[in-house]
């Protein structure tokens, strides 16, 4: 199978320079489904270059690198056939931190390199072939006011209880509107829709202005259940169906109550009815045996082909430590609404192990006892089916993050689309380490003098880094099916 990669032609309109690229073939024999892959590095403006003046600002003489790759959607042709994207950036430029020390109390934390920066939406274009540019971008807003990343306080619902840290590790402010945007989609009427990992919640947004127009979060609009979520794995991937039904994906296992994210085997997703406010959440049959734990697979991005059939990405590390990043069509029709079954001693499903939930697909019992009930349904109990497409290491991909899914087509057709859209985040391009043997941030803890210690609280002689990371392009991907994806959907 030939595979194109087609480098950013250099723009000296944007200020950005492009490495040169080379063709190259995937082994054969020829993949099952992908007929072609061309591949772009996406051509940044310098004027989106973030402005950088802190600790480590030597490491970033240009500033920090700009992220569009946490969601990305399809938004139409171009007159002169191109193709146009709509992105979005996560939270910002942040980094792995030390735990903080309260007494006996050690809480998780990020460290902001640009603590006011505002999580940006973008537009993309792609000239196939050619070339591939971030033509505008605008930041999300509250009441006219530029939202900033930064997590929102604990006491709100929905805080993922991190704190944010400087690139000192001094404490700064929570931001109430805060949000880390995952996932973008829009509506029949051209308002957009942002998923939040935080929350996690979900946003209606005016796509002219950035403006929040509506909230939903768990136990106000959503199933309060999807707050227990991991922290800072909240909803990934959002989808808008023809119909206009909003659906989240959540980035992970739930952790309920601390004693779940890595026995639990599935992962929700959660269908909202805009108009009535009516909720359905449903199970996503995730790799759970490609993992040390099933907690550490994560979603990555949800497009919604029809009603019922999405397109997402199950990326993680495997049990060897090795990236995957796997596409799969799902259809949820014929599943069972989680919302209405408990184990038999009221416990959500993530309670039930492998066996009890096979036990449950056939309708049976478990130990002489029945361990589920179904309100106004049978005992049994179907998670989502799921074909797998490919798994994008299989042709060359090599960045850690397949973030942003899209399918190219007309709306409301995808079943008949060929041509599928992924891109990466690179996470604003930069690495925090400790210069130590053990160089994990989150292995250590901050004092209130904001003194690097280690679990016991000693003193350590070492000290915090951040540099430029290895992934720092904007990379998107245009991937040729041989056939469309009706042919492929779950039997």
């Amino acid at each position: 199978m030939q595979v194109r990669l087609v480098a950013a032609a250099v723009l000296a309109a944007f200020g950005v320079a492009t490495q040169a690229a080379e063709a190259f073939e995937i082994d054969t024999p020829e993949h099952a489904h992908i007929a072609s892959v061309e591949r772009y590095t996406v051509q940044i403006p310098a004027s989106e270059q973030i402005a950088y003046t802190g600790k480590f600002a030597s490491a970033f003489p240009q500033g920090l690198h700009p992220a569009f790759g946490s969601g990305l959607r399809f938004k139409g042709y171009g007159k002169d056939a191109s193709l146009n994207f709509w992105a979005i950036t996560d939270r910002g430029p942040n980094g792995d931190a030390p735990k903080v020390l309260n007494g006996d109390k050690k809480s998780p934390s990020k460290i902001f390199l640009a603590p006011d920066f505002a999580p940006r939406i973008g537009q993309i274009n792609v000239q196939l072939a050619e070339a591939a540019r971030l033509v505008s971008s605008m930041p999300l807003k509250q009441d006219g006011k530029a939202i900033s990343g930064r997590p929102i306080s604990p006491e709100n619902t929905g805080s993922s209880k991190e704190l944010p840290l400087s690139d000192t590790l001094a404490t700064l402010k929570f931001d109430d509107f805060g949000m880390d945007p995952e996932g973008i989609d829009f509506d029949s009427a051209g308002n957009l829709w942002i998923s939040d990992e935080y929350g996690p919640f979900i946003a209606q947004v005016d796509a002219k202005s950035g403006e929040f127009l509506q909230q939903y979060l768990p136990g106000a609009g959503l199933p309060e259940v999807l707050g227990e979520r991991q922290a800072n794995r909240g909803m990934e991937g959002i989808a808008l169906t023809p119909k206009g039904l909003v659906v989240g994906l959540i980035q992970s296992t739930l952790d309920i109550k601390k004693e779940t994210k890595g026995s639990a085997q599935f992962i929700r997703l959660v269908v909202l009815d805009p108009k009535t406010g009516d909720t359905q959440m449903y199970a996503y049959p995730h790799d759970v045996k490609e993992y040390k734990k099933s907690g550490d697979a994560k979603m990555g991005d949800i497009v919604a082909i029809d009603e019922t059939r999405f397109l997402v990405i199950e990326q993680g590390k495997d049990k060897n430590k090795q990236m995957r990043n796997v596409v799969y069509l799902i259809d949820i029709k014929g599943a069972q609404d989680l919302s209405k079954v408990k184990l038999a001693n009221g416990k959500e499903l993530e309670y039930a192990d492998a066996k009890q939930l096979e036990a449950f697909k056939e309708g049976g019992e478990v130990s002489g006892t029945s361990n589920i009930v179904s309100a106004g349904a049978s005992s049994s109990f179907k998670m989502a089916k799921k074909t797998r497409l490919f798994d994008l290491r299989e042709i060359g991909w090599t960045a850690e993050k397949a973030e942003g899914l899209a399918v190219v087509g007309d709306l409301g057709k995808f079943g008949d689309a060929t041509e599928i859209a992924v891109i990466n985040d690179n996470d604003f391009g930069l690495k925090a380490s400790i210069n130590a043997k053990e160089s994990d941030p989150e292995e250590y803890a901050v004092d209130k003098a904001g003194k690097l210690v280690d679990d016991k609280g000693n003193a350590v002689n070492a000290e915090l880094r951040i540099a430029q990371g290895e992934e720092r392009d904007t990379q998107l991907w245009m991937i040729h099916l041989k056939k469309p994806l009706k042919d492929y959907f779950p039997k």
